[in-house]
């Protein structure tokens, strides 16, 4: 996953792009038209699977916001589906430059369906392929449908809150952990004795007990009794990062 910028200085856009696993064939590229408004949103991680399916059979793809949208330039009241129309062209020729294909497929969702046959119709000589993912077939009932009452605004806030997590956590299992020691706290700043044994490597960070405080502390042999599992000094909890 390569995150860019295409596009124009004065009409900046930013775009992600995934490169095709190698293979003896032809370079193919595949350009991805996002939906707008509020179906963005429900719309970006089975964009972003799609990407990522395409890469592995062998597919170049880019997949873009439009100007006004997303982490592209502009304001939200400048994008309109003219310049729509502009962004997919300038996505076209970026995907061809960068994988080096003379033709591209264009696959849309939705709004992005119409933005794709709109731009096919025009750049017929460097599409291939078009692909059409449910498009708009009627304009007053799409319209309708975006005018959504301010409680799915918000569950559509918490759903793009919620996919940025799990990306994030995609992110962090593609890291290499099989050399990486287990760590007893986040910061090793105050080193780990390797002359002991076990839970008592990390002795340092055993600490008295507070005793005059806003409540009570709980004697550590109190607290290991309620455990299910311990080594006598620490909690035993099963794994959390699994190889």
């Amino acid at each position: 996953m390569n995150p860019l910028f295409i596009g124009t200085a004065e009409r900046r856009l930013f775009g992600i792009y995934e490169p095709a696993v190698p293979s003896r064939g032809k370079p193919r590229a595949a350009v991805l038209c996002y939906p707008l408004g509020s179906e963005y949103i429900y719309a970006h991680r089975s964009m972003r699977q799609l990407a990522a399916r395409l890469a592995a059979a062998g597919y170049h793809t880019l997949r873009f916001d439009y100007f006004g949208t997303g982490d592209s330039a502009g304001e939200t009241q400048q994008a309109d589906l003219v310049g729509s129309n502009f962004d997919a062209a300038a996505a076209i020729e970026a995907l061809k430059d960068i994988a080096g294909t003379a033709k591209v497929a264009l696959i849309g969702l939705r709004a992005g369906a119409n933005i794709a046959v709109n731009v096919a119709s025009r750049h017929g000589s460097e599409v291939d392929a078009l692909v059409l993912w449910d498009p708009i077939v009627s304009g007053e009932q799409y319209v309708e449908s975006l005018q959504t009452p301010s409680g799915n605004e918000i569950g559509a806030h918490m759903l793009r809150d919620l996919n940025s997590i799990l990306e994030y956590i995609e992110r962090l299992s593609e890291l290499e952990t099989d050399k990486v020691a287990p760590m007893a706290q986040v910061s090793d700043r105050y080193g780990v004795d390797e002359s002991r044994q076990g839970s008592d490597r990390f002795a340092y960070a055993i600490r008295e007990d507070v005793k005059e405080g806003l409540r009570k502390s709980l004697p550590p042999d109190e607290a290991l009794k309620n455990a299910p599992d311990t080594d006598g000094t620490f909690f035993e909890v099963p794994k959390v990062i699994e190889r």
